[in-house]
């Protein structure tokens, strides 16, 4: 909406007009689901798989994307053709919003969306279900407000998402208790879908990968500009360790603007700009990361997850944190020397307890049918007025 963001107060009233006016002279369309990833900034994550798999069961339905200009220029060359985009944050986008009668987003939503209880249904589709970052109102930011505690549903992976987020969106609501839709690839665990995706990054068979996933600092616009451990070791060191060549997939938040790979360019795949991260996650032998769920994530396959956090006390005094990494069940390392002595710890064995221990501590509900639990509660939605109860 351009030059009215300026006046935020200004902006809103505006949003809320819009919103008011569209549903009042339109009404709303009973076939239209309106889908955010990241903001608009990408299209991928939960929603997308939700998306996919609610054409497929119910073609009928009007499928919307709305999606930033980063997003359009990333994903529109790949979007299907049964998708209408529409700019994120534009006018149009609030009309979309007002008159459809499902939302599905894994971020927050702009604070000028209300909406009529029975009649259009919020599903929250949080990218995090498992987080070690505090979020949203357990920020404790000034004058923070969310409508994502009326949500009408929220999915969850795990016990911890559950409690989670009763806190982090102040959500009393029913959740949909089936799993992550993005992680139900990583419950599949098909080999021979893996070995697809590894074909599409170009990477010769009999190569084993490490996925670096680092996040974002709250302190900086960047991850710091060197990745914090060596990585040219690291990969040596697992060389040694398996008899087998390594690559490193190197995947940037979508926060950060990245680090310098060009001191190990030949044993490194940038795949920042590959929207499916879970399709990532089941192409890796290992993951690599920080404070990164992608991690919690990575263990549904019984693979092994490591956690570098040599900056843990610079972190936690600009990011409040739910959990206290060294004391839990998470393989970590504070320093190079400690990360290759981890390396050189794991056994089958030592790999299958813990992802076994790291499931029983956050109480998972990985069930690889979450998809088509969302789509149940959509479909069951879609196609009539009927007023359904809160």
């Amino acid at each position: 909406m351009g030059k009215i963001d300026q006046y935020p107060r200004l902006a809103e009233a505006y949003r809320r007009l819009v919103v008011w006016s569209s549903r009042t002279i339109k009404g709303i369309d009973v076939n239209k689901v309106v889908f955010s990833c990241f903001q608009g900034r990408s299209y991928g994550d939960s929603p997308r798989v939700i998306s996919e798999r609610l054409h497929e069961r119910c073609p009928q339905a009007k499928l919307v994307w709305l999606l930033n200009k980063e997003g359009m220029k990333q994903a529109a060359p790949g979007m299907p053709d049964y998708v209408k985009l529409v700019p994120y944050k534009s006018r149009a986008s609030f009309v979309e919003l007002a008159t459809a009668r499902v939302w599905v987003d894994n971020f927050t939503k702009h604070n000028c969306l209300r909406w009529p209880k029975g009649r259009q249904f919020y599903i929250q589709t949080w990218h995090g279900d498992r987080a070690i970052k505090k979020i949203c109102y357990d920020l404790e930011l000034p004058g923070d407000r969310r409508v994502e505690e009326k949500c009408a549903r929220v999915t969850t992976a795990s016990r911890f998402g559950e409690e989670m987020f009763r806190t982090a969106f102040r959500y009393r609501g029913e959740y949909i208790r089936a799993g992550m839709p993005r992680n139900d690839i990583l419950v599949r665990d098909d080999p021979a879908e893996a070995a697809r995706i590894r074909e599409k990054l170009g990477v010769a068979p009999g190569t084993r990968l490490l996925l670096y996933a680092p996040t974002y600092r709250e302190n900086a616009s960047v991850v710091p500009k060197r990745a914090q451990m060596d990585l040219d070791r690291t990969l040596r060191k697992l060389e040694q360790k398996t008899g087998e060549r390594w690559l490193c997939l190197y995947r940037a938040h979508y926060l950060s603007e990245g680090i310098d790979l060009e001191a190990v360019r030949d044993r490194i795949v940038d795949v920042t700009r590959y929207e499916d991260m879970s399709q990532l996650l089941l192409a890796a032998d290992m993951v690599l990361t920080d404070y990164s769920s992608c991690g919690m994530d990575f263990i549904i396959r019984n693979r092994p997850a490591l956690f570098f956090i040599a900056d843990w006390d610079e972190y936690i005094s600009t990011r409040g944190v739910y959990i206290d990494m060294r004391h839990s069940p998470f393989l970590t390392a504070e320093n190079q020397d400690a990360l290759e002595t981890l390396i050189d710890s794991l056994t089958p064995e030592r790999v299958l307890e813990n992802c076994a221990a790291i499931r029983e501590w956050f109480g998972y509900y990985e069930t690889g049918r979450a998809t088509d639990a969302v789509c149940d509660y959509i479909i069951q939605r879609l196609g009539n007025d009927k007023k359904w109860p809160d």
